[in-house]
Formats: structure tokens, sequence, C-alpha cells
């Protein structure tokens, strides 16, 4: 059996909205396009499902036009139905006119049979979105039409418990955007292209040295990218995107090679609403920015702390979880940062650390790299005197070096977390 929704995701950024888009001017170029939808959580008629029915009803009866009488009928019939529930209005604006229309003798095989819905993690509440795909499931599983539904959205964790049940999955196709499709190239032709483009058409291109930008440059933000489309294509908007602004300056600040002129002048806007986004929907920010910490602010220091900790059973011994905590504390952010079946951590955006320990960006959701590093020594001697935190029975804590050097930091510093290291060596 053919699946009916195929659930095309990735992690945030990974192109998956350009994948749809993309997929739908196909579709539409061979009269194969049904319907779309893309949810944008910006978009106050787009963050929300009040009016999917209707602009997928809408697009129905523009695709096949011989279905917009049984459409009216249904609206006449009820001009509440937009009040109702999604299941009714499924049922009611497009299941019964679309099997009315074929009662009539006409031929929906060669109709238009794809529906393409964006951006689903975009849209508000999570258990809307769930509720989604089931309705979507219940609507057209036992259709005689020949309806296909491509989703797109990150694997949320309440998005992969939805498609993972039983009533789904065997009427399920999935597609993950991985490392296995070696989005690296993609990532450096798409740059590569879009540079030439702007030498090409910049008022102020003229002005541009020769070469720009450089391979080793190129490489550069293809390694940046971490094979997420949405960090080149950030890059891509701010180095062309101001007429009056010469781009190799413009692709400094992007490098961290200039400052920005002002407050205005945000090389990194969609990104921040991206992180922001993702991090505003967490439930307990300060358990997430614990586990953050320790990723990038304490592993930067694996040298002087000892080893990485890089696994969830790991993170749970450091921070005196109960096991299998730190996991369910990060199932919260999957579409940037991937936990494997041995529970190995990966942050899948490179510019997030950015994005973290740079307080003008992150705001509320800040890493001072000061306190994460004096808090990790006053871990460090609080399982020192435990005995505990070992990896492959070598210590993962930090070395007595570093504890002094923090110590002797505090000294001088005040600030500098004092208040914890206290609170250890008294416990």
């Amino acid at each position: 059996m053919d699946a009916l929704i195929l659930w095309l995701y990735g992690a945030a950024g990974a192109g998956k909205s350009a994948i749809a888009h993309s997929f739908a001017e196909i579709c539409e170029k061979h009269g194969w396009l049904l319907a779309t939808f893309f949810f944008w959580k910006t978009a106050a008629e787009r963050s929300n499902i009040t009016r999917f029915v209707a602009t997928i009803a809408y697009q129905i009866s523009c695709a096949i036009p011989d279905s917009r009488s049984h459409i009216e009928t249904a609206v006449d019939a009820d001009p509440m139905i937009f009040h109702k529930s999604i299941d009714t209005q499924l049922g009611k604006l497009i299941i019964e006119p679309l099997r009315r229309l074929h009662s009539t003798g006409f031929d929906l095989k060669n109709s238009p049979f794809f529906i393409i819905v964006d951006g689903l993690d975009e849209c508000q509440g999570t258990d809307i979105q769930s509720g989604l795909v089931k309705s979507l499931m219940a609507a057209f599983r036992d259709s005689p039409l020949h309806i296909r539904i491509l989703i797109a959205s990150r694997p949320e964790v309440h998005l992969q418990s939805t498609f993972n049940s039983t009533s789904i999955q065997p009427h399920l196709s999935r597609l993950a955007l991985s490392g296995e499709y070696s989005p690296d190239e993609d990532i450096h032709r798409f740059l590569k292209d879009s540079f030439d483009k702007i030498r090409c058409e910049h008022p102020l291109a003229s002005y541009l040295p020769s070469p720009w930008p450089s391979a080793d440059v190129l490489h550069e933000l293809t390694q940046k990218s971490s094979g997420q489309f949405i960090f080149a294509s950030t890059t891509v908007k701010y180095v062309g995107g101001n007429p009056h602004q010469l781009p190799h300056r413009r692709l400094d600040v992007i490098r961290r090679l200039q400052p920005p002129k002002g407050e205005k002048d945000m090389p990194y806007a969609e990104l921040n609403s991206l992180y922001c986004h993702v991090l505003s929907n967490v439930d307990n920010i300060e358990a997430v920015k614990l586990v953050l910490g320790t990723l990038i602010v304490v592993n930067r220091r694996s040298e002087d702390v000892g080893r990485e900790i890089d696994s969830t059973h790991e993170m749970d011994s450091w921070l005196s979880w109960q096991p299998g905590e730190s996991e369910a504390c990060l199932s919260q952010l999957a579409s940037l940062i991937e936990c494997d079946v041995d529970g190995r951590i990966a942050i899948s955006h490179a510019s997030l650390s950015d994005f973290l320990l740079d307080p003008s960006r992150s705001q509320q959701f800040y890493l001072c790299q000061n306190s994460f590093l004096g808090d990790s020594a006053a871990r460090g001697l609080c399982h020192l005197r435990q005995g505990q935190c070992k990896k492959n029975g070598v210590s993962i804590l930090p070395s007595r070096k570093y504890i002094l050097q923090v110590l002797i930091c505090n000294m001088f510093h005040p600030r500098f977390v004092p208040v914890h290291v206290g609170h250890y060596i008294l416990h």
C-alpha cells in the first residue's frame, strides 16, 4: 500500500521549507498540486490552525473548478462550519464534496492529488499539531481519492510520538534530512552561486576585491553552517541585502572581523529568531541552560576540566540528576541537538554557541561563561569529596589546577560565582 503521508523532518534550518516550496512549484508546473499551507510563527494568520481547512478547501476549488459548487453547498448548509472541529471541517468541506463530485462520474484520477503542509511545528499548540496529523490521517485514510500529503517539520518529541503511533505507522513514509545526503556540498554550491550573483548585481560590486570571497572563506562558511541551510541563507541575505553598504564589509561582520554598524545592523536576526523560538517553548529553561552550559562552556575547557561530557549518562552524573533527566531535558531541543541511541550528544548548529554566548543576541537565554566555569569547579569539588563522576573508569572531573585557578579568580573577581563554590565546599 502506498503511504498516505510523507513526513519530511530535520533539524531547524536544515532546508525543509526550501524543499517543500520547490516541490510545490514542481507539482504546480505538472498539474499535481491540490493545495498548500505553510505555517509561520510570526504571521498571525499562519501561526494557528483557524484558517487551515478553509484555505485548503478554497485551493481545492481553484485546482478542481467542478468541486466549487459542492464546497459552496456545504458552507451554505452550515454557515458556522468554520467554527467547528477540524475533523468536521475536513469531512464537510473537503472529503464529502470530492466524494459527491466523484459520484457524478467526474474522474478524479487525473486531478491534482498533492497537499503540502510545511512548518507544522510552528503552529501554535503541540496538541493541535499532533491533532492535525491524526485528523488528516482519519479524513483521507479510507477515502477512495488518490490524495497524498507531504508534511514538513522539525523532529519535535511530540511529533515523533504522533508519527510513531500504531494508527499512523502503516500509512506513513519518512524522509530525514541528515548528513547522509551530503548537505555541505549543496551549501557550498549555494554560497558560491549566491556570492557570484552579488558580484554581478550589487550596485557597489565594482569595489569588491578579486577574488571574492576566497575559497578558504567559502569553506569556513560551509563548515559554520553545520549542514543547516539557515546559516548560509542568513549570511547571503545580510551580505547582499543592503544596496548602500559594501558586501565585503558586511561579510567581515558575519565573520566577526568587523563590528556591526549600530544596533539596527543585525546580521543574525533570522538565526536569533529561530533559536529564541525553540528555546521559548521548553518547559524548564533553567535546566536546559545547565545542560547547554556544560556542552558549550565547560566542554570547551575539557583540557582543564578533564574529559568532555558528551553523553546523557555522563551529563546526569555530572549534574547529580536522576538517570534519564538530561535526555528528557534535551528532547525539547531535538531540532537543535541530536541524541543517538547510546545517549551521545551532538549540537546540530555550530552557530548556536555564538548565539548563547552573546548577551546582545540571546538576552534571557544568555550563558555566562564565568558563571558556568565557576559552577563547574564547584561541582568538581563536590564530586571529588564524594568520589563520583567517572567515564569508562577515567575521571571526568575538573583538574585540581583548574579548580585552584577558579578559586583565585574568585578572590580577584567577587562576581565570579563565589557563592556557588562556597555552597559546594560546605556540603
